[in-house]
């Protein structure tokens, strides 16, 4: 975190999330965080220390986007491979998209606990409605699908795309009342979530603290059939094997490390290249700081 903080500047971050001077101190220094698990050696004990092991594919919102355009800039000075983004369709909060899922407000999501007939009531009271005021006006005028929640969640949880069509067709036109489409809801859902619930009982402290455990894994083992497990398992590796470190990961690279060193003292602050004047200047300020550091017996600092 602290070789990305010291990439961003205070100008780029209120650049890029609007910080102001009355912004805090968490704000500003939050993002170099996020940015950090783009990289694989923050996750020595799974991936190594190499920063090239692994590329990081980021699924996220929108929201998130600013963060990682800003950890893309920094990647190549510290010496890690730039992190991809696949960008996901806003999910929308039961009351409606004017509103925010919230976990103290109970109405505003179905959760991962909730049973069958929580969700049934859930989604009759409180699913925003795109049907008209009255019957008649619903079958003359139809739904609304721009607003309409439970069409809008059965884009994302009904697999049967053919299915979809015909219940948007059907809902648009008024041949589907809004009670109709929130009785598909809670059909499609309530299967999703008790198979959910299912899994998650199975699951017991042990498996969970395995699954936490910072214990060195073997690095082939997280890629299945792909992964020569039992090279990685050899003496030779077991024996030169780090503490805290993946088991047959690859090395640091040292000498990306210099090349990202060198490329950063290259680069002014949005990342173009230094001219070489620039570059002149940077080394006479840092020549300047290091005599002042010997005269102070701060050498090493």
């Amino acid at each position: 975190m602290m070789k990305i903080a010291k990439c961003v500047t205070l100008n780029q971050v209120r650049g890029i999330f609007g910080f102001t001077g009355e912004s805090n101190i968490g704000q500003v220094g939050f993002p170099p965080t996020q940015a950090a698990p783009s990289f694989p050696d923050c996750f020595p004990h799974m991936f190594g220390e190499n920063k090239k092991s692994l590329r990081c594919l980021i699924p996220c919102a929108i929201d998130q986007d600013p963060y990682f355009r800003m950890t893309r800039d920094v990647a190549p000075r510290i010496g890690g491979y730039k992190p991809a983004l696949i960008e996901s369709r806003f999910f929308p909060a039961l009351k409606g998209e004017s509103g925010k899922m919230s976990a103290s407000d109970a109405t505003s999501a179905i959760y991962v606990t909730d049973t069958a007939k929580e969700i049934k009531n859930k989604v009759n009271k409180y699913a925003f409605s795109g049907g008209q005021l009255t019957v008649e006006d619903h079958r003359r005028i139809g739904g609304n699908l721009d607003v309409d929640i439970s069409w809008k969640w059965l884009n994302f949880f009904l697999d049967d795309d053919e299915e979809l069509a015909k219940i948007g067709e059907e809902y648009s036109s008024g041949r589907m009342l809004s009670g109709e489409i929130k009785a598909k809801l809670i059909e499609t859902l309530v299967p999703i979530v008790e198979h959910h619930q299912a899994i998650r009982n199975s699951v017991d402290d042990a498996q969970i603290d395995a699954f936490m455990s910072t214990q060195p894994r073997v690095f082939a083992s997280l890629f299945g059939d792909m992964g020569d497990i039992a090279g990685a398992l050899d003496e030779a590796t077991l024996a030169n094997a780090k503490p805290g470190v993946a088991i047959g990961a690859p090395a640091a690279d040292d000498d990306g490390v210099k090349r990202a060193q060198q490329t950063q003292a290259q680069t002014g602050e949005n990342g173009e290249p230094m001219s070489k004047s620039q570059q002149k200047k940077l080394l006479k300020e840092a020549q300047i700081a290091e005599k002042k550091c010997m005269k102070l017996g701060l050498q090493n600092i």
